[in-house]
């Protein structure tokens, strides 16, 4: 999720990040949507006392929310994140980057080459039969709200807002993502690779199939044996390399990639076979999973 805010109202989360510590917490935390305190606490040895008011300065900023939520005895606190990503606006500036900002359906994927296990899914039901690959062609495809197989690809077009006279800076894409496991398994990590026109930008192992609780979104006749939700990554293409949550995977630089105005753009998740991390994957878009949302993109120019 990306929340855009002046400079003046930034104060507060800057000085939630402004400890090592906290910047640890809040990275758990988006990365284990829904962990309680005492989870939080174990993965960092120490004490409820001394977690409690670092976690309480993240709520206060925004960046994360609390609830409390039934337990086996009474109920517990669990965290939960409310941005992974903040544009601050500056104010008029000179030279300023254009910014352009799309969504793109999990369903309109223009290319595919999946195996099973396999499937889609609307809000309202499966399309058509499970582990059949020839479905991912079918027609209402682009309705889908999930999509999941276990080796193969999927390929999107992403839109080219470019002018003549402008360069792309940084390309951000955000997507809610997992492994694919037969069922459900938590600890079931899947290398996935992600490409941009035939150039890999690198990979990111998914540590799995989340099933302990239901997605958020999901709609009510999910079964619930099934993929309940995945982790809400951000691929970044930078001047510098490339990265997923600030963490690089790879030195291609979106200037390795060529684009101008008249490129057309195609982002390929892939799980190629014949490796022990073939584990599968699983794109969450609107109605389904933790965040609703499908793949959102926002691309910064600057001028040639």
């Amino acid at each position: 999720m990306q929340n855009k805010t002046s400079l003046e109202n930034c104060l507060p989360v800057f000085q939630a990040l402004s400890s090592e510590f906290r910047i640890k917490l809040l990275k758990l935390i988006i990365a284990n949507s829904g962990i309680t305190l005492k989870q939080l606490a174990k993965m960092l040895n120490v004490p409820l006392s001394t977690l409690s008011p670092h976690v309480g300065k993240l709520a206060a900023s925004g960046l994360i929310r609390i609830a409390e939520e039934p337990a086996s005895h009474g109920t517990q606190k669990c965290c939960y994140p409310k941005m992974t990503q903040l544009l601050v606006d500056f104010g008029d500036v000179t030279d300023r980057l254009p910014l352009y900002q799309a969504e793109i359906p999990i369903g309109q994927y223009s290319d595919f080459d999946v195996t099973p296990t396999c499937g889609l899914a609307t809000t309202t039901s499966f399309l058509g039969s499970l582990d059949e690959p020839r479905l991912f062609a079918h027609p209402e495809s682009v309705k889908a709200g999930i999509l999941w197989f276990t080796t193969g690809y999927v390929e999107y077009i992403l839109p080219n807002s470019s002018y003549w006279n402008t360069k792309i800076e940084k390309i951000t894409l955000t997507f809610e993502i997992s492994s694919e496991a037969p069922g459900v398994n938590d600890a079931w990590p899947s290398r996935i690779y992600f490409s941009l026109n035939g150039t890999r930008l690198g990979s990111w192992v998914s540590p799995g199939d989340y099933g302990d609780r239901r997605g958020r979104q999901n709609p009510l006749w999910w079964y619930g044996f099934l993929n309940q939700y995945g982790l809400l990554k951000a691929l970044t293409i930078t001047r510098s390399g490339c990265y997923i949550d600030g963490e690089p995977i790879s030195s291609v630089t979106v200037d390795d990639l060529n684009l101008d105005s008249q490129s057309v753009m195609k982002l390929r998740f892939e799980v190629p076979a014949g490796t022990e991390e073939s584990r599968g994957l699983t794109l969450y878009g609107q109605g389904f999973g933790d965040y609703n949302q499908h793949i959102r993109m926002l691309i910064q120019y600057r001028q040639n």
